[in-house]
Order: structure tokens, then C-alpha cells, then sequence
């Protein structure tokens, strides 16, 4: 796994060879898109070629640069024309092709000796007398070697891209089982990991990649990555040429035969992420700065500390978790944050209010950069900048008095942003730890300001019973008490169920209550054992297809609506899980049943970036 180990070796090799091999690296690497190395090797080799007369690397870069084509390969296949290659081959050759199609009529002089004979300081006087003497010939000559360098051209290019894209393939086997290996030995990591003395929470400043134009913000975020679908993220950037989506989820402007986990989407999404820095949508911050974002939300504000978090601090367990990762999920995030060179969205992490949030007062009555009521749900968005040193200071060592944070959401982020972390700082033996790469992107809110939204169940069926039969057999875990109308549970312990139009109480039952652990005294795990796997079937709710999820942000309505159109036989409405059930949890190093908890409002993406460099 060690990349460098190698190097010694190399370095006792012949300095021939060692410099083949970094053109040869150069010039067909394995990190970039294979059709626009071909067609920047393609431009390179037709332009040497071609007689442009010392003005070769010149126009090579220029045209590369035009096309946004990476310029290092198209240069180095500038000097496939030599002046023995050009001289000995390239010119005859195209000498000859161009005769055979313009047939000149026969000259008295060596037309070619003349074209060996210019520089730059002369090429006027020799153009202009071949011109004069021998135009049949010049015209000859130019239609040949055009055919020629692009007959070699092409030549270059098909070989190009073939080694390019077979590079890369092994590149990508070879980082996809690194990423595998990365993760398994973090997670060793993780359980082996002990806070030596008083733990405490570590926040850094970071020099943040936003949206320019403050009036385009709203139109530059866009919802996390994850809330949406393909054909949902697709349309929500429709019209919005700067939506972030089109680098979070870069696969909406790929064909749909491409799978959102194919590497074209992650190249895809930093060539997006370049293009709106290089066209100045978006640019980086002059000096480090904290930021502080206000979410309002049915006229209820929280306010968020955005800054970055080490990726230590995942690792020794300063930032806890209570959720499982999936793998393909993670692996997802890290190959994003890898390939874009970024956290292109943040953490979101709350925590134990000890007074910190007192010190944004002061922030808060200043003029925002962005404020803004984004479209559909009609939250609002407001970010004020921190960038006075003494201020910032004062708010990191307060922050020192917390000893641990909490993910609230974006797990995988998180552990993408750490492993990603783990994996730059292998890549770099002087590594020290304070390089930016070492941090990812986190938004702190106290807990006293969050809520959480209940998480809601819809069943596809019921399981080869009648509603009738359905009924018994859940009389035998709950106190069932039928309601006049739709509404929510009223208390912990309680499930609203909706079935054929009309909606039940239902308590469980005290014997089920008693000597219950924090994780599974929450109503979820109450629920998946004791009604959904052994009524339901449903041994894992996060593979069954027979179950779905619905948040709270869509209302008891849209489970009477699955419910009614016939989607679904039956629904259950959840009390929400509590922030103190949630930190108490993760605390005692427990795991939250799937489907736990839903965060509103969600935060948005693009507005403040975390480059790794």
C-alpha cells in the first residue's frame, strides 16, 4: 500500500530510462479523461508535423488551452516532429502525397532543400520564393502534409487513448482496493483509538470556496446530494446553469446509461467544479475565516458554526457517531472528495451548548453575505463571514471547552472527509498533520436549537394477512385506541397507524418497556422488533423492499396518500426520536436502528466549500 516504497529502486535505474518513463506519464496519464488526452496528443502531433516553423508548443497550448484540453501531453507529442522525423519522413512523405494529388508541373531546383533551409528569420523570404517559383508545388506540398499529420495525428490519438483509458482502468481497480483496504484499517483504527487526557473539540478556519455574485447564492446551493434522485436532481437544475448539483450529482448531465458511481460522473463533477471557478462564479476567500449560517425554518432559527474538523478527531472519537455506513455509499463520497479535490458539502454536527453560541450575538447584527429564501420549501438561508483574528481565536478556544460533537447527519460525508484525510496524508511523506487535506468541512449547531423530524413507515403489504387478522396479531403488542381524525403520536411509546382509511393509537404494551437499553427503548427498534420482523417479515428495513420511509417534512398526508392510491396496505406514524436519545446513544458507542431520525431544514450545498488544497 505504500506507493513510495519503490522509489530507491527506480532511482538506480539508467537516466534514460527514468526519463521515458516521465513522458511516457506524462503524456498519457492515467488521472485525466482519455478522450481529451487523445485529442490533446492529436492537436500536439499534427501541429509538430505540420510546418509551423518553431511556433509548435506555442499553438499547441494555445489551442488546448481554448478547448480546455490538458496541454502537458499535447506538448510532449509536439516532438514526435523532430528534424529527423520531419526531415527524413513527415516532409518527403507529404511531399509526395500532396504530388500525387496536385500533380505540379516539374521544377528545376530542390524544393524540399529549401523547406530544410528555414528558420524563423528567414521562412518570409523562402515562402515568398517558393510562392513566386514553384507555387504548384507550395500548394502540393501543404495539402500533403496536412494529410499527413493527420493521418499520424489520428494514428497518436486512437493509441492515446487506448493506453489512457486502460491506465486508468487499472489506476481506479488499484485506488477503488486501496479506498477498500483505507476504510477497513480505519475502522481499526476507530475501535483502537483512546483520548489520551481531557478530550475536547478542535475547530480550524479555513479559506472558504463560495459563490462570488451574492445575489446568484440561491441559485448556486442546492439540497444535499442525497435527498433526491437522479431524475429529481435533474430537474431541480433545470434552467440553473450553476446549480451545485451539477458537481454534486455531476451524473445528471451524463447520459442516463451512465451509473452515477462510474468514474466519468467524478471527473465530470471537478471539471464542473473548475469551470465555475475559472469562469468566476465562485472563488476562494483571501485569508482563513469561520462562518456562521442561520436556518429559518416555520419561523424557528438555528444558527451553525461552519468551519472545518480534523479528521483526528473522527478517528479518537471527539466526533461520534450513531448510524452504520454503507460501503458503496462511502465509497461514493471518498472517490467525490478524492476526485474533486474537496468536501463539496458539510458535516452536519451538534452538540452540548456550554455558552459558545453566545459569541455569534455580536456577528449576527452585522450585514450578511448571503440571505436569501430558497425555492419550494420556503426556508431561509443567511451566512455571515468571521474573519477578525481575535475573534476567531476567542471562538476556537471556547470551543475547546466542548468535549465532544455529535454527527447529526452526513455520515458518510463524514467518513469520506476523514478516510479522505487518511488517504492524502499517506500520499505525503513529509505529511505533519496541519495540512489543509487533514480537515473536512462541518457546520456546529447547539442541540437546544435542533429539532428532529419523525421518520415515518409505509408497508407494501401485509404480509399474507387481512386487515382484520393484521389487527389481532397487533393487539398483542399495543393498546390500540381508534382516532377521529389524522394526527400525530402524542407521546414516546406511542405509533399512530393508518389502515384502510382510519387512523389508530397504538401504545405499547408496558410488559415490552421494561429493562430497555437507550438504543432499544427508541419506538424504531420497538417497532421493528416486535411488529415488523416477526408480523412483517422484515428481518433488515434497509434492503426490504417491502418497506419504505417517509420524513416528516412531508406530512401525515403522504402516508394516507401511498396508503389510499394502493402503493401501500398500511403506515405507521413515528414519535420523533429526541437529541438526548440520539447523543446518549452514540456516547455509549451504540448504533441507531436505520431510519432514525430526519434533520430539517437540510443544509445547503455550494454555498461554502472545502478545497483540500
Amino acid at each position: 500500500m505504500k506507493i513510495l516504497e519503490n522509489i530507491p529502486k527506480r532511482r538506480q535505474q539508467p537516466k534514460y530510462k527514468r526519463l521515458s518513463r516521465i513522458y511516457y506519464n506524462r503524456m498519457f496519464p492515467r488521472n485525466q479523461d482519455a478522450m481529451k488526452v487523445a485529442w490533446s496528443v492529436f492537436i500536439g502531433v499534427f501541429i509538430g508535423v505540420w510546418p509551423t516553423i518553431g511556433f509548435a508548443i506555442i499553438l499547441t497550448v494555445a489551442i488546448c488551452a481554448l478547448f480546455r484540453l490538458p496541454k502537458v501531453p499535447g506538448v510532449i507529442a509536439d516532438f514526435v516532429a523532430n528534424p529527423v522525423t520531419q526531415f527524413g519522413l513527415f516532409y518527403p512523405g507529404g511531399y509526395l502525397i500532396g504530388c500525387k494529388i496536385v500533380n505540379p508541373a516539374p521544377i528545376t531546383f530542390d524544393f524540399l532543400g529549401e523547406f530544410e533551409r528555414m528558420s524563423i528569420r528567414n521562412c518570409a523570404v523562402i515562402l515568398k520564393n517558393l510562392w513566386v517559383n514553384a507555387a504548384d508545388h507550395l500548394l502540393a506540398f501543404m495539402v500533403g502534409i496536412t494529410i499527413m499529420a493527420a493521418v499520424v495525428g489520428f494514428l497518436f490519438f486512437f493509441a492515446a487513448y487506448f493506453i489512457v483509458s486502460r491506465r486508468k482502468k487499472k489506476w481506479i481497480a488499484g485506488k477503488t482496493s486501496y479506498i477498500h483496504n483505507l476504510i477497513a484499517e480505519d475502522e481499526i483504527i476507530i475501535k483502537e483509538s483512546r483520548n489520551k487526557g481531557k478530550p475536547m473539540m478542535h475547530i480550524y478556519p479555513f479559506k472558504a470556496l463560495r459563490p462570488v455574485n451574492p445575489a446568484e447564492a440561491k441559485d448556486i446551493s442546492a439540497l444535499p446530494y442525497d435527498v433526491m434522485n437522479r431524475a429529481e436532481a435533474k430537474e431541480m437544475a433545470k434552467g440553473l446553469p450553476h446549480s451545485y448539483l451539477r458537481v454534486t450529482r455531476a451524473e445528471i448531465e451524463l447520459p442516463d446509461s451512465v451509473d452515477a458511481y462510474d468514474p466519468k460522473v467524478y471527473a465530470h463533477a471537478r471539471e464542473n467544479l473548475d469551470k465555475m471557478i475559472a469562469d468566476g462564479v465562485i472563488a476562494h476567500d483571501k485569508k482563513d475565516c469561520l462562518y456562521v449560517y442561520r436556518q429559518t425554518m416555520n419561523g424557528r432559527e438555528q444558527y451553525g458554526l461552519v468551519c472545518c474538523v480534523p479528521a483526528a478527531d473522527y478517528f479518537n472519537g471527539i466526533i461520534k457517531k450513531h448510524e452504520l455506513t454503507r460501503a458503496d455509499k462511502e465509497e461514493d463520497r471518498l472517490r467525490h472528495v478524492l476526485d474533486t479535490n474537496a468536501n463539496t458539502g458539510p458535516v452536519f454536527l451538534t452538540y452540548r451548548d456550554n455558552g459558545q453560541f453566545d459569541l455569534f450575538g455580536a456577528v449576527t447584527k452585522r450585514k450578511p453575505v448571503y440571505d436569501f429564501v430558497s425555492d419550494g420549501d420556503g426556508f431561509g438561508h443567511t451566512v455571515w463571514i468571521i474573519d477578525d483574528d481575535a475573534e476567531i481565536a476567542a471562538i476556537r478556544k471556547s470551543f475547546e471547552e466542548i468535549p465532544v460533537s455529535y454527527i447529526a447527519d452526513g455520515h458518510h460525508r463524514s467518513a469520506a472527509g476523514a478516510r479522505a484525510a487518511s488517504y492524502r496524508a499517506e500520499q505525503n511523506p513529509k505529511n505533519t498533520g496541519e495540512e489543509e487535506y487533514n480537515r473536512y468541512l462541518a457546520i456546529l449547531f447547539p442541540s437546544t436549537q435542533l429539532k428532529i423530524l419523525d421518520y415515518n413507515r409505509v408497508l407494501k403489504d401485509l404480509n399474507g394477512r387481512t386487515p382484520e387478522q393484521l389487527m389481532e396479531d397487533l393487539k398483542q403488542v399495543f393498546d390500540i385506541e381508534p382516532l377521529a381524525e389524522m394526527q400525530h403520536p402524542a407521546k414516546q411509546n406511542q405509533v399512530n397507524m393508518y389502515l384502510q382509511g382510519k387512523w389508530y393509537a397504538c401504545t405499547f404494551k408496558s410488559q415490552f418497556l421494561k429493562n430497555l437499553g437507550p438504543v432499544d427503548s427508541l419506538d424504531v427498534a420497538l417497532l421493528q422488533k416486535l411488529v415488523l420482523k416477526p408480523i412483517f417479515d422484515i428481518d433488515d428495513p434497509r434492503t426490504s423492499k417491502r418497506i419504505d420511509f417517509v420524513g416528516g417534512i412531508r406530512g401525515l398526508g403522504e402516508l394516507v396518500k401511498r396508503v389510499d392510491s394502493g402503493e401501500c396496505a398500511c403506515a405507521f406514524a413515528m414519535y420523533p426520536t429526541t437529541l438526548d436519545q440520539l447523543m446518549n446513544i452514540a456516547d455509549a458507542g451504540e448504533i441507531m436502528p436505520p431510519k432514525s431520525t430526519w434533520f430539517e431544514p437540510k443544509l445547503r450545498d455550494g454555498l461554502l466549500v472545502h478545497t483540500l488544497d
